[in-house]
């Protein structure tokens, strides 16, 4: 731990530093923060800081900025979160009250907002059960010996699939496999589907292989690829002024790779995550720092919200808006999961 005399003068670099956007001196943090020590004094503190990692100095002549290990430590210790406004909080109410029902509209509006109130990129995935439960299934005749197999999971997700049967078979005897099923199978898991014992035509075993099939493939895709806000907030940052810089982050945002490299430092906790610079796993993202959590319910449903930008961002700011918009979130799943338990919506 530093010294309060330490820390203080740690929390003005960082401070100065991410509002400027430049080096910042000693004499500045003598002058300006009414510390009630010399300058000499002030100048040793920060050699101090420096020879112990939390600053690094462009060039011997100039001011300090903060490591990744400054920023950690601010991050841990020293910051103040900026709480979002009244008028924040009502106006992302009535936006969601506005599409509450609209189920696929919540990521992209969260993405939004989120990159609207932090001025950088934002990240929002789908919210996913830990294993998918059915909710209903429909088949619908395509041709002679083809069907269309519609499934609706218990998270409103919708999957289809098409079915060739080895008879032919009509649209009233696909409805009457349908039904079926729907009384068999509604509400379990796909381990729970396989483990029944059930009496099943040709036809019932066809249609049953396929779901157990399609659930499947949706249990082993633990994420899907995240809606993405914001990227002229990045972009605009002295930061990633070069090119090379700006190709290197959009070749980790178009391949795929951001989701799967963050989600191994955040899943299975709890709480707002920030991952600061070298912290990353990708290389490309080491100049960025990333705030985010998981929201939904714990055990059951979750998804993934964040932001990106450069280590130089207002995290006091960025973890207050990921932490409500989590939380905002999660009340919506669970509203949505309870909503979807009802003996009504499971027909």
């Amino acid at each position: 731990m530093l010294s309060e005399r330490l820390e203080s003068i740690l929390r003005i670099i960082v401070g100065e530093y991410i509002f400027q956007g430049n080096p910042v001196a000693s004499e500045t943090i003598a002058r300006g923060h009414g510390l009630g020590v010399s300058s000499a004094t002030v100048r040793n503190e920060v050699a101090r800081l420096e020879e112990e990692g939390y600053i690094v100095r462009p060039h011997p002549s100039a001011g300090g900025i903060p490591s990744d290990k400054g920023y950690r430590y601010y991050v841990e210790f020293l910051i103040t979160e900026a709480e979002l406004s009244m008028d924040e909080r009502l106006m992302i109410s009535h936006l969601f009250h506005q599409v509450e029902r609209e189920h696929e509209q919540w990521t992209p509006l969260a993405a939004a907002l989120l990159a609207r109130m932090v001025h950088n990129l934002a990240i929002v995935t789908v919210a996913k059960a830990f294993e998918s439960r059915l909710r209903r299934l429909e088949l619908v005749a395509v041709q002679d010996f083809l069907a269309l197999l519609i499934l609706l999971l218990r998270e409103t997700r919708i999957k289809q699939q098409l079915i060739t049967f080895d008879e032919t078979i009509s649209q009233e005897e696909l409805t009457i496999v349908s039904n079926k099923l729907n009384a068999a199978f509604g509400g379990l898991t796909r381990s729970q589907i396989m483990a029944q014992r059930l009496e099943l035509s040709p036809a019932e075993k066809t249609v049953t292989k396929a779901l157990v099939h399609v659930m499947q493939g949706e249990d082993e895709q633990r994420y899907e690829e995240p809606q993405i806000e914001g990227l002229r907030h990045v972009f605009s940052q002295p930061e990633f002024a070069t090119s090379e810089r700006m190709l290197s982050l959009m070749e980790v945002l178009e391949s795929g790779r951001l989701v799967r490299s963050v989600l191994p430092q955040v899943v299975g906790g709890e709480g707002v995550h920030v991952i600061i610079g070298a912290e990353n796993r990708e290389d490309a993202m080491r100049e960025c720092s990333m705030v985010v959590t998981q929201y939904g319910i714990p055990g059951e449903v979750s998804g993934v919200l964040g932001v990106l930008g450069p280590t130089r961002m207002r995290y006091g700011r960025a973890i207050s808006a990921v932490r409500y918009m989590g939380s905002l979130m999660s009340e919506l799943v669970a509203e949505l999961s309870s909503a979807g338990r009802r003996p009504e919506n499971q027909n």
